[in-house]
Formats: C-alpha cells, sequence, structure tokens
C-alpha cells in the first residue's frame, strides 16, 4: 500500500467524513465553500481557518490567522491568546505544527483524526538532499558544496558539462552555466534537490512526465536538451538564454518595465504559452523569473517542472513548514486544488507577472502582520490603474480581468488572453 495521510472528521451529529490524501495536495477548512471541509453554521470556525499540507507520509498543519485558533491534542496553534489585541496575535506570524499518525485536530465542534499510512511497497526511498530553511543567505562556493559535494572551484565536470558559474537560484536548488564538452556550446544546468522522500515509482513518474514535456518544441519555449539524476538529485540541461529573466531585465532598470519595452518580450512569451495551452499542458508556475530573453526574444523556462516535481512528491512541504514560500504569483484556485490547475490559472499568474513588471508590485496588498495565503483566499487584488494611473485603460482591462477571483470570469488559457493584448 502506498503512503498516505487520511483525516476523519466527526461531526457534531456523530457522523464522520473520510478524507484521504495520496500525494502532494493540500485540504482547506472553514466556512467558505471553497474548502474542502465546509463547516458554514460554525460560529467558532474562520472564512479559512487553516490548511494542511500533505506529502505522504508527511503532513503539516498552518493556522490562517484564524479567531479561535485550531488546537492540535489540546494545545492551541495560531489565533489569538487570551488578552491579546488583534496587532499583538498577528505578530506571531502563521504558525505551522508537523502531524504524526493519531493526532487529533479540534476546530469548533468538529474534531478530524490523522491517520498516516507508510510505504508498505518496501521501495527505495530517495533520501532528502536538502536541509531545511531558505537557501538565499548560502554563498555560491557553500551552495555548490551542497548540491555536487565538493568545494567551490572556477569550473569542474557534471557529465559532459563543464560548470562555470551561478546563475540564479531557487527554492529547490540552483541555476549553473556550463559549456558542453564537444564543441564548447554554452548551456544552463538547473539542479534540483529533493526536499522530501519519494520512493523510485514516484521518481520514475517524475521522468516520464518530464520526458513527454521535454518534446514541447516551440521558439518561444526553453528547450530541454538533456536530464539525469543521482539519489535525490536532478539535473536539466536547457538551452542558455543571454538575457536572463524578465525580473533580471526590469531590476537593472530600477525594479520596473514601461509597457513599450515590455509588449513584445509579453506577447512572444504567451505564443510559447498558448502553443502548449493548445496542446494540454500546464506551467504551473509561470513568474518573471520564469521568462527568459535569447537574443532579444522571449521563451518561456522550466515548463511543468514545478508541477511534475511536486506532484513526484519532491518539493516537500511548498505552502507549510520552514521552507514555504509567499505564493505571489499564484491564484487561489492554485491553494484549494492544488492537484488540477488548468491554463486559466497560468492565465492569472501572466497578467500578475505583467502587473509586477510594470508596476513594481504585486496584485494583493500583502499586510507583514497577515499570512499571505489567508489574503490570497479572501481579497481581491488591487486594480493596476490603483497602482499605475497612466497605463492605457484598454489594457489595464485586460490586465485586470486576467486576475479576477473566480476562473470562469477570466480568460480560460494564453491564446485569448494574447488575442485580447494584441
Amino acid at each position: 500500500m502506498p503512503a498516505s495521510v487520511q483525516l476523519l472528521a466527526q461531526n457534531p451529529d456523530g457522523t464522520t467524513r473520510a478524507f484521504d490524501l495520496t500525494e502532494h495536495d493540500t485540504f482547506l477548512l472553514g466556512r467558505m465553500k471553497d474548502c474542502h471541509l465546509c463547516l458554514p453554521d460554525d460560529s467558532q470556525v474562520s472564512r479559512h481557518h487553516f490548511i494542511l499540507e500533505a506529502c505522504p507520509p508527511q503532513a503539516a498543519l498552518r493556522d490562517l490567522g484564524s479567531m479561535n485558533g485550531t488546537h492540535v491534542n489540546g494545545k492551541k496553534v495560531g489565533g489569538r491568546e487570551k488578552g491579546e489585541t488583534p496587532e499583538q496575535g498577528a505578530k506571531r506570524a502563521y504558525p505551522s505544527i508537523d502531524l504524526k499518525h493519531g493526532d487529533r485536530i479540534q476546530v469548533g465542534q468538529t474534531r478530524i483524526e490523522v491517520q498516516i499510512v507508510q510505504d508498505q511497497a518496501g521501495g527505495r526511498q530517495v533520501s532528502a538532499a536538502l536541509p531545511e530553511g531558505d537557501l538565499s543567505g548560502l554563498s555560491p562556493e557553500a551552495m555548490q558544496r551542497l548540491i555536487f559535494g565538493q568545494p567551490g572551484e572556477a569550473a569542474f565536470q557534471l557529465n559532459d558539462y563543464a560548470i562555470e558559474r551561478e546563475l540564479g537560484r531557487g527554492g529547490c536548488g540552483a541555476v549553473y552555466l556550463a559549456r558542453t564538452a564537444v564543441g564548447g556550446t554554452p548551456v544552463a544546468v538547473k539542479i534540483m534537490l529533493s526536499r522530501a522522500q519519494a520512493d523510485a515509482k514516484s521518481v520514475e513518474q517524475f521522468k516520464r512526465e518530464m520526458a513527454v514535456i521535454a518534446k514541447l518544441c516551440h521558439p518561444n519555449i526553453v528547450r530541454f536538451l538533456d536530464s539525469g539524476s543521482d539519489e535525490g538529485t536532478f539535473f536539466f540541461v536547457m538551452d542558455y538564454c543571454d538575457g536572463g529573466s524578465l525580473a533580471d531585465v526590469a531590476k537593472r532598470h530600477g525594479g520596473t518595465l514601461p509597457w513599450e519595452t515590455l509588449r513584445p518580450w509579453a506577447l512572444q512569451a504567451l505564443e510559447g504559452l498558448a502553443a502548449a495551452h493548445k496542446d494540454g499542458f500546464v506551467h504551473r508556475d509561470i513568474k518573471p523569473q520564469n521568462i527568459l530573453i535569447h537574443q532579444n526574444i522571449a521563451k518561456i523556462s522550466d515548463f511543468g517542472l514545478a508541477k511534475n516535481f511536486q506532484k513526484a512528491g519532491l518539493s516537500g512541504m511548498s505552502m507549510t513548514g520552514n521552507y514555504a514560500g509567499t505564493p505571489v504569483f499564484m491564484p487561489p484556485e492554485q491553494i484549494t486544488n492544488f492537484k488540477y490547475v488548468k491554463p486559466v490559472s497560468d492565465v492569472w499568474s501572466f497578467a500578475a507577472s505583467l502587473y509586477q513588471l510594470l508596476t513594481g508590485k504585486f496584485p494583493y496588498r500583502f499586510d507583514p502582520k497577515r499570512d499571505p495565503i489567508d489574503i490570497i483566499l479572501n481579497e481581491n487584488p488591487v486594480p493596476i490603474r490603483d497602482r499605475m494611473p497612466g497605463l492605457e485603460k484598454n489594457l489595464a482591462a485586460v490586465i485586470d480581468k486576467a486576475l479576477i477571483r473566480n476562473p470562469k470570469d477570466r480568460f480560460p488559457d494564453a491564446g485569448k488572453l494574447l488575442a485580447a493584448i494584441r
């Protein structure tokens, strides 16, 4: 039997509901209809009370700033303490707790028992290679030592590629400039390290799905050239883009880009994304860092990497835990419907990227005293002309429509967004 996280929820009337999380997934409890366990009649439950993330056999719970907190085995997690003001309670930012088999969660009148089933297949486990915490503070030399197990050097060999220098850093690894052994062609080598354990079957599924995506061929999609793995380390060789990412370009120009400069790159990137959507692929991780420039042409990078890495259970806890990020380019449904993201979600993320590149701000008003996931689930994006009054009205209307909370009211895919921007 494969690993799973089972939740048995006992209602006040004695009835029980079961939820079985068999792969990396999220589970929301609250009063709103988009919650997996909706409790609209319990006044002690907040709109979005807590998020539980499962990466079987691991599970973690994060209270979303609820009024009354969440109780795990009788101990309060999140919420305000007795006598605390809202401002004081908010300073204890969105706490999370690791869950184990037999834990009991109490929210209002509902009790949930956590049952964790370990993998019974006896398959080989892939060991996690990353330490907990943020990797951004590591020096390039320390990062190289973490990934390759050797001290930083000017250049060294990885299979048929001579690694020269680090180009960028991500939550699960880094990207390096390298050259091929034959011909010395510059390429980009992306190293991804497992944040969690996964069996050999999951790893092989990840490789198969990436092999399918590697066949995507479009002038505005960065090509996958090669790949490989060793235990918990995975590497992907891609075309090297000499202009860096749109995030890099914006940084070189003071943090924002004028629409006249951004427009041709936005249209080119949407051409690539539209072609992928037409073929049935979803990116799931569109952001300025994943739109690269090569010889003044924009290309979408990292297609399917985040989605398939998460699906294989290799990314660890990306919504909770010590290395969870703030999902600033993620639409609400990617939190509530974690496994089944569609092209319309890429549309939201692309529009959010344009918004940030144009204004230097994110679509939401993120408050350091409030859980960002709570903001994404409960608030509407700020209309872009509130941030940038001089932006052309029709363009602003297109971006605002692409950022509507309800997916049914957005452009359904990148092709429709491309046509609207044109």
